[in-house]
C-alpha cells in the first residue's frame, strides 16, 4: 500500500511540475528566460521557437507581459526585457541575506585594495551573482546576473567546503590551473575550511585570479563573497593577507546571520 501510495505521489508530483511548466505563468517565465539568454531582441516567431508553442500563443503572453512591463517592444517589433524585471530582481538582491550582513564592508575593502568586489548565492547548479562593484582600474568584468559554474575555482572550493555537498567524484577543468585530482581537490577543501577562505589563480579563466571566503547562517551556506582582480593586478597583493580580511567580514556576516562557529573568540567568555 505505501508503495503504491509513493508512486502516485511521484506522479502527482511530475503532473504538477509538467503543469507548471504548460501553463501561461510557466511559459512566461520560459519567454523571460530566453529573451535573457538572447543577445539582441527577438522577433514573435523567434519567441515562439524557443519556447515550443504556436506564434499565437506566444503572442498571447507576451500581451500580457507588455501590460507588466515585464517585456517591451522595439520599432521593429522585435521582444526584449522590460524594466519591471530589474525591478523585481533588484529587490532579490538587496534582500538576500548575503547582501545584507555583507555587502557595505565587502565594498571598502574592494576600494582599500583597488579590486572587484563580488556576492553570489548557488542557484541550477552555479553561483547567480547579484552585486559586484568595481574599484580602480581593472580590465575584469565581473556582471551581477551573471552565472558561474558552482564547482568552478575558488567559488566551487568554497562551496564544497561549507555548504555539505558531497565533493564531485569528476572535477571540471575550465582551464590548465583548474584543480582536477580529486585528492588535491580534498586537501585544498581542507585547507579552505581551516582558513576560512578560498584561493583562484587563473583557475576559471586565464589571467583572473582572487579570494572568495563563503557566508553562512543558522540555516547553512547563503552565498559567498569575492574580491578578483587580473593577475597582473594581484601579484602586487599578498593574496593570504587579502584572504584573511576578507574571511573576516564573512566570519562577521555569518555571526549576524545566526552562524556563530566562524568567529574565534578572543580571551574569556
Amino acid at each position: 500500500m505505501a508503495t503504491k501510495t509513493a508512486k502516485k505521489s511521484n506522479r502527482t508530483q511530475g503532473e504538477d511540475a509538467e503543469a507548471g511548466r504548460s501553463g501561461a505563468i510557466g511559459r512566461g517565465f520560459e519567454i523571460l528566460r530566453a529573451l535573457r539568454a538572447s543577445r539582441a531582441p527577438l522577433s514573435l516567431t523567434a519567441v515562439a521557437e524557443a519556447i515550443g508553442v504556436a506564434p499565437s500563443s506566444a503572442h498571447s503572453i507576451l500581451t500580457q507581459l507588455l501590460a507588466q512591463d515585464a517585456v517591451r517592444q522595439d520599432e521593429d517589433k522585435r521582444y526584449q526585457l522590460g524594466p519591471v524585471t530589474f525591478y523585481v530582481g533588484a529587490a532579490f538582491s538587496r534582500g538576500s541575506a548575503p547582501y545584507r550582513s555583507t555587502w557595505v564592508e565587502l565594498v571598502d575593502l574592494a576600494n582599500e585594495f583597488s579590486v572587484i568586489g563580488a556576492l553570489a548565492v548557488p542557484w541550477e547548479s552555479h553561483h547567480l551573482i547579484l552585486q559586484s562593484h568595481r574599484a580602480g582600474s581593472s580590465d575584469v568584468d565581473v556582471p551581477f546576473g551573471g552565472r558561474v559554474p558552482i564547482d568552478a575555482g575558488a567559488w566551487g572550493k568554497v562551496y564544497y567546503a561549507f555548504s555539505g555537498a558531497e565533493q564531485p567524484a569528476k572535477l571540471s577543468a575550465y582551464t590548465q590551473h583548474s584543480v582536477v585530482d580529486v585528492r588535491q581537490y580534498a586537501e585544498q577543501l581542507e585547507q579552505v575550511r581551516e582558513n576560512g577562505y578560498a584561493v583562484d589563480d587563473s583557475e576559471v579563466a586565464e589571467g583572473i585570479g582572487g579570494v572568495s571566503a563563503p557566508i553562512t547562517g543558522n540555516t547553512g551556506y547563503e552565498g559567498l563573497a569575492a574580491l578578483i582582480g587580473s593577475t597582473g593586478t594581484l601579484e602586487e597583493i599578498d593574496q593570504a593577507i587579502l584572504g584573511r580580511r576578507l574571511a573576516a567580514v564573512a566570519a562577521r556576516a555569518s555571526l549576524t546571520l545566526g552562524d556563530s562557529s566562524r568567529m574565534r573568540l578572543f580571551g574569556n567568555p
